[in-house]
């Protein structure tokens, strides 16, 4: 909580001056005034009145968007923002900024969505001018104001946007992902006005005492978030070192010390100075440098920030000094003594001012302060001094006590007097007693009191002095060890040789120091160097032998949005100092400020949390080599879809040597309406260099259809789809041979392998009598291998195969939804092209090719139906579907040669109508599996409709398909139908009413529970939630399908309900607690166990 230099405010009232109002608005009894200097071109102006508050500066305080008019209308050439952001200078004075941001206010007003009831708007931005214009503008239209902080992931702002009712993002440099039901609105989309007003509060709304809120990290869980009044700017007033002076901001605007410093600026004519946007923390510094060089008189920042300024304008420069800085500020961290040496050094005229305080403390107006003059000497330790009215300190315990007035040493409180307003903030109210040490709660007494969590020394009645966070303080060896103390130490003896270290005790309370090299250094030190080094300062200090285990070396120190260290990453960094020698194996992403670079930033964040190692973050790894796993790299491909909108496949992710800059460059691609071609391939001249102009019908009489073919070869008989398909395409055609293609040792093994499978999948087939399945009479059997030239076949056996068969159903492919395009090449475009070479062997022979919805690109998903034509877009993902892509196009150009083919399609397949046999590996059943195992379903509100049509009728709409001559004229089949359609919610009340016990929820209550559970086990369901979420089917064009197929799909609620029936009686889904009446009492299963091979075999 410490230094968070939040800004704060101060609720002290002066009398009321009356004076003339502002033109154009009467005074009012909210509304008061501020004394402005006369301006040189124009008569000193009449001004409004109003009570103010005060921080003891002379002028009192206004509200900050009534100071912004007085200075357009009165001082409208007065600089309000000097920003390099575009790479060049460029000036806003006041006028230009009512401008621009009256024009924004109604452009915004303008919007088809707008209405009352937007009371709050996110702000997604960096510091930029924008920032400053939204801002105005909103409180022009009376609305609050919360800046959404930049790494934030969709879950946050989603949660955030539903808890203060959010409909509207403005952005400009910086896009944020997709947000559900938030519109996102950039200022270039606005329209300009050709003329605007002169500045008059007429044209505002009426002034607002919150004007936003303010939020916490969320580096812990979801950020909090607290109202913030427009008096918290008034804490910081006392920072501008007089009137008109320029104030860097560096900080994200989500920082609640830089929305302090926009609400003060106009209150003393200050303006806010914006550097170069760049996600680079070395740039950022260089960016800093370059405004104090400009003239820049007020810098605010954290000591780690300002520690690396000082250092690297020193290298720069061995004399750098800037005599025009009025005043440095830095908050947000403990300040050591030796950066005020620092700064007096470099700043030598600066006024130095440390701000304690949070975003707690910030939200009711409490700040305590140390402050240096020039002519004062650099203490040794600094002292705080408190002077709010009607505040204390207080000292507490580790549970939360509250300590008597002897004990000096204790975690910080600050103590609030019953009466006073502050006591009033809601957070107080909604705070209960379970927490002793909440940010918010009440002494035993009743007096409301803010704990900083911090360890602090009481001086005098109103002054302290910070020696750390509360609970650094470790027992080592039997001794208790201030981790902060030797972190201070070892930097003031050290100063050449580091410019940071942190000193953490790691969950197994090993000891692990994290250090960044100066970058002056003439000599590279290792870590055993610095080992012995530190071993030398604790002895000449006299500190008992402190056992440090690990020393790990930063190429930078990492900071957070605010500019702070981030304690919570180097903590995590050293409990998994294992994993950081393999991470510094890959190297640091470039970072600069084009937009692409900020997203692999991102995804290089994502994939780094995702796994759990913090050290891979800002690393251009391989995706598939940091530990991803098939379900690992579903969370991210989920975790890309909702920050960016982009949809990656997991297969994709894992292919193609992917690392996080090769996917921001296809994020971009997207966002841009570029096509997606993944780094690896060109699908488009993978097909051109494929396609065999020899595969033609042109030598060969014109193809006729026979309804006796003498014989059939179909691939892929020992897959989950082939082994029902063996017996329809049989029983379609009585009087013909089949061959099936199969990986084995000889032909006969191949046979032996078919008639298992089919054996263990069709159970209907094990039935005496039925003569639908007595067909091994005229199956026979070829061992091959689909990735093979000629499938590996010798070439008599090729030539005596070409002869004999009349008609070629190719099934079979490598089914690996996580292998690329280049693994799985072989066996499905290759093998595919040997079909097509097969056909055009000996005689002409018609192909009927099984293929995917999966190979229908991306971008014609977006709207209408999924049409039965080819595609000629390569915007395919995942190795899989851009197999059946490149094959669809090979059989279409053979196709285009008089080749006889068709393409089929089918959805997705589940188990057969008759006992459910069902492929456990789907992600349907495993999500089922985990929902009825947690007893709750995220289904209360669901409007998902899937399309589940069992795999007995795929395979006999498939046999119907191939034995229809006039199927060759349609080409390209879907098989899907309306009875097939089963809505997420009706599924688990289907499972309900069969006796399983399940809570219907909400996604939100559903996430809630699953992090309740804190069962490893059930971490897939979160992602699954996700993803089945997006298997929505409604809109599949299958009018050549039904224009042939006779065979009617079965009710998809009774082919579900013997799915479960079956998936419950192999042991895959537990036994139902209340086996119900809708269970299926007449099925009699045969032996069988678990079938888990995904998809198609060959």
């Amino acid at each position: 909580m410490a230094f968070i230099g939040t800004c704060l405010s101060s609720c002290c009232f002066l009398e009321e001056h009356p004076r003339d109002p502002l033109p154009g608005r009467p005074s009012s009894g909210l509304h008061q005034e501020i004394d402005l200097d006369p301006i040189p071109s124009l008569p000193q102006q009449p001004q409004s009145t109003l009570p103010m508050t005060t921080t003891g500066a002379s002028e009192p305080w206004l509200h900050p968007l009534e100071a912004f008019v007085n200075l357009a209308a009165y001082e409208p050439t007065s600089l309000a923002i000097f920003t390099n952001e575009s790479g060049s200078p460029e000036t806003v004075t006041y006028l230009e900024a009512w401008e621009r941001a009256y024009a924004i206010a109604q452009g915004l007003q303008a919007l088809p969505d707008w209405s009352d009831d937007v009371s709050v708007v996110a702000l997604h931005v960096e510091p930029e001018v924008h920032w400053v214009l939204f801002t105005y503008a909103l409180w022009i239209l009376g609305r609050k104001v919360i800046n959404f902080a930049l790494n934030w992931p969709a879950s946050i702002r989603t949660i955030i946007c539903h808890r203060l009712n959010i409909k509207f993002i403005l952005y400009e440099s910086s896009k944020p992902g997709p947000t559900p039901d938030v519109h996102m609105v950039s200022a270039s989309s606005l329209p300009r006005l050709s003329t605007v007003p002169p500045p008059s509060l007429d044209l505002c709304a009426p002034l607002q005492e919150y004007v936003g809120y303010i939020s916490t990290s969320g580096t812990t869980g979801i950020p909090r978030t607290f109202p913030a009044p427009h008096r918290m700017g008034n804490t910081l007033k006392p920072s501008w070192p007089g009137r008109y002076i320029s104030n860097g901001v560096f900080q994200a605007p989500s920082f609640s010390v830089t929305m302090g410093w926009l609400l003060s600026s106009a209150n003393v004519k200050g303006s806010l100075w914006f550097p170069r946007l760049t996600p680079n923390v070395v740039d950022k510094v260089k960016e800093a440098i370059a405004l104090l060089n400009s003239g820049m008189q007020l810098l605010f920042q954290s000591p780690s920030f300002m520690n690396m300024t000082f250092r690297m304008a020193q290298s720069m420069d061995k004399s750098a000094k800037w005599p025009a800085v009025k005043s440095i500020v830095m908050g947000g961290e403990m300040l050591p003594p030796v950066l005020v040496h620092q700064a007096r050094e470099l700043c030598p005229n600066a006024l130095i001012r440390s701000i304690y305080g949070s975003s707690e403390t910030g939200a009711v107006g409490i700040a305590a302060y140390f402050v240096l003059s020039p002519a004062e000497p650099v203490p040794t330790r600094l002292v705080y001094t408190l002077r709010i009215p009607n505040v204390r300190i207080a000292l507490v315990d580790n549970a939360g006590q509250r300590l008597g007035p002897e004990t000096k040493r204790g975690i910080l409180c600050f103590a609030i007097e019953r009466n006073d307003p502050k006591g009033d903030h809601p957070d107080f109210h909604t705070t209960g007693p379970q927490d002793p040490l909440a940010s918010f709660g009440y002494f035993a007494d009743g007096t409301p009191r803010i704990c900083t969590m911090d360890d602090a020394e009481l001086v005098r009645e109103s002054e302290f002095v910070i020696h750390g966070r509360s609970g650094r303080r470790v027992k080592v060896n039997g001794i208790n060890v201030d981790l902060g103390a030797l972190e201070s130490l070892l930097l003031a003896e050290m100063r050449k040789e580091i410019t940071h270290c942190n000193i953490t005790q790691t969950a197994d309370l090993k000891i692990t120091m994290l250090y960044v090299l100066a970058r002056s250094s003439s000599t590279k030190l290792t870590p055993s160097h610095i080992l012995t080094k530190t071993e030398y300062i604790f002895a000449l200090q006299n500190i008992p032998k402190i056992p440090i285990h690990n020393f790990l070396e930063l190429t930078e120190i990492p900071l957070n949005g605010s500019g702070k260290t981030d304690l919570n990453r180097l903590q995590r960094l050293a409990e998994q100092a294992s994993c950081h020698g393999l991470a510094m194996g890959f190297p640091p992403l470039e970072l600069n400020s084009d937009t692409e670079s900020k997203i692999a930033a991102k995804v290089s964040r994502l994939g780094s949390e995702i796994v759990g190692i913090d050290a891979y973050g800002g690393r251009n790894y391989y995706i598939a080599g940091i530990g991803f796993d098939s379900l690992t790299v579903v969370r991210l491909a989920i975790a890309i879809k909702e920050e960016f909108g982009v949809e990656i496949s997991p297969m994709t992710l894992l292919s193609h040597g992917m690392t996080p800059q090769i996917v921001a460059s296809i994020i971009q691609e997207s966002l841009d309406d570029r096509p997606f071609n993944p780094p690896a391939t060109d699908l488009t001249f993978e097909v051109v260099q494929l396609d065999d102009a020899s595969i033609s019908a042109e030598r060969f009489r014109p193809y006729a259809a026979t309804e006796r073919p003498r014989a059939i070869l179909l691939t892929g008989a020992t897959g989950f789809l082939g082994s029902f398909l063996l017996f329809e395409l049989a029983e379609r055609f009585p009087d013909t041979s089949i061959v099936c293609l199969a990986r084995a040792e000889d032909d006969r093994k191949a046979l032996e392998r078919v008639r298992a499978n089919c054996h263990a999948l069709v159970l209907e087939s094990r039935t005496e009598g039925k003569t639908k399945y007595d067909i091994w009479d005229r199956v026979t059997a070829v061992r091959g291998d689909l990735g093979q030239p000629l499938w590996g076949l010798a070439t008599d056996v090729w030539l005596e195969l070409a002869r004999s068969i009349d008609l070629i159903v190719h099934n079979g492919a490598e089914v690996h939804w996580l292998h690329s395009y280049e693994r799985l090449k072989s066996p499905n475009v290759l093998g595919t092209l040997t079909a097509l070479k097969l056909a055009t062997t000996d005689h002409l022979k018609a192909v009927h090719f099984i293929s995917t919805m999966g190979a229908i690109p991306l971008l014609s998903r977006g709207g209408g139906r999924y049409r039965e034509e080819i595609y000629p877009s390569p915007n395919i993902s995942g190795g899989y579907g851009q197999t059946k892509w490149v094959s669809e196009q090979l059989v279409s150009r053979a196709r285009s040669r008089g080749v006889p083919a068709t393409v089929v399609r089918p959805s997705i397949i589940t188990g057969d109508s008759v006992y459910g046999v069902s492929n456990s590996d789907d992600y349907i059943w495993r999500f089922i599996r985990g929902c009825i195992e947690m007893k709750a379903t995220p289904s209360q509100v669901s409007n998902v409709y899937m399309s589940m049509s069992p795999v007995d009728y795929v395979a006999a709409a498939i046999a119907e398909i191939v034995a229809f001559p006039a199927a060759l004229d349609k080409f390209v089949f879907h098989i899907s139908c309306p009875r097939s359609s089963i809505s997420q919610k009706a599924m688990f009340e289907q499972a309900s009413a069969m006796g399983w016990q399940l809570l219907f929820v909400t996604a939100d209550q559903f996430e809630f529970l699953l992090r309740q559970a804190n069962n490893p086990k059930l971490n897939i369901l979160y992602p699954l939630m996700v993803f089945v979420g997006t298997m929505d089917f409604h809109s599949v064009d299958d009018s050549n399908t039904r224009s042939i197929v006779s065979a009617t799909c079965p009710e998809v609620s009774e082919s579900f309900g013997r799915c479960l029936q079956y998936l419950a009686h192999v042991g895959y889904l537990p036994p139902p607690a209340n086996p119900a009446a809708a269970m299926h009492k007449s099925i009699e299963y045969p032996e069988v166990s678990v079938f888990s091979r995904t998809g198609r075999h060959q």
